[in-house]
């Protein structure tokens, strides 16, 4: 049975309020832990991202979206995604792009009436509490992108994300069952194999990881005109892995990588020593 129809909806999640204290996303970076968050009006936000889910269900880009989709299913032969990973997002409240993103993702939740995991350290305590609204899981700690497909077909949304993340997604996968189980929908693997002017060693070895599987990829490009937030969708792409060009690997392809290419930890350490 398809997940899949042309009728979008979605739902604003009421919940009770729970007493106690609240759980925090622990990470060294996690900005709903500090005190001088910004005053942040929960319904308008509800709002305005409703009105955001409107805006594309309305507008060209829906059609762009969904053709992506439905040809990115049709090459791995399946028609649902039953599951969504969304890194990096930002602060939705202050960035109008990063609403949109939003809304593009609530939108395709609601297609394939996907279970979607959501993070990102920078999240205040309140858009955290907007995300829940719309039903939303919130990941309880930074995976830094170390998190497998396994058994279900799992789309990774990661809109204009750090080449790092994309790299540790493949990093977690890197194995041809797993490869054929991830559609990735972030910047334009094209765009990021030419960018390698850098001297961070995390940023190379990224790069050189999304070269490496490059040439087995399939990339849909998604046309990057939204005439609300131009900034939204520029360069994004979505990128599979068919069994068919997975299996024209050379034999010592997949020999296990030895750690993953961007670590938060030697991150964050620098940053303490400073």
């Amino acid at each position: 049975m398809s997940g899949c129809s042309e009728t979008t909806k979605f739902q604003v999640v009421s919940r009770k309020k729970r007493h106690g204290r609240k759980q925090h996303l622990d990470h060294s970076l996690d900005l709903s832990k500090k005190s001088n968050q910004p005053e942040i009006n929960i319904d308008h936000l509800v709002q305005k991202i409703t009105d955001a889910v409107v805006t594309i269900k309305n507008s060209p880009y829906k059609k762009i979206l969904l053709k992506g989709l439905k040809d990115s299913l049709k090459t791995l032969n399946v028609d649902v995604v039953p599951i969504i990973v969304c890194y990096g997002l930002g602060n939705f409240s202050e960035n109008k792009c990063a609403q949109y993103q939003l809304a593009a993702l609530l939108t395709m939740q609601s297609l394939y009436e996907s279970k979607v995991h959501i993070y990102d350290p920078v999240f205040y305590s309140k858009e955290i509490e907007v995300l829940k609204k719309f039903g939303l899981l919130i990941i309880d700690n930074n995976e830094v992108g170390i998190r497998k497909s396994g058994d279900n077909l799992t789309l990774f949304y990661m809109p204009h994300c750090f080449k790092g993340l994309v790299a540790n997604v493949i990093y977690a996968n890197w194995q041809i069952d797993l490869l054929n189980n991830c559609i990735l929908l972030t910047n334009s693997f094209n765009e990021m194999a030419d960018d390698v002017v850098t001297d961070d060693k995390q940023v190379k070895d990224s790069v050189e990881l999304i070269k490496k599987i490059h040439p087995f990829t399939t990339e849909f490009v998604l046309d990057e005109s939204f005439d609300n937030a131009p900034d939204a969708f520029h360069c994004t792409s979505i990128h599979v892995f068919s069994m068919d060009k997975l299996s024209m690997v050379p034999g010592d392809f997949w020999k296990p990588l030895i750690a993953p290419p961007f670590n938060q930890n030697e991150i964050d350490h620098e940053k303490r020593q400073d």
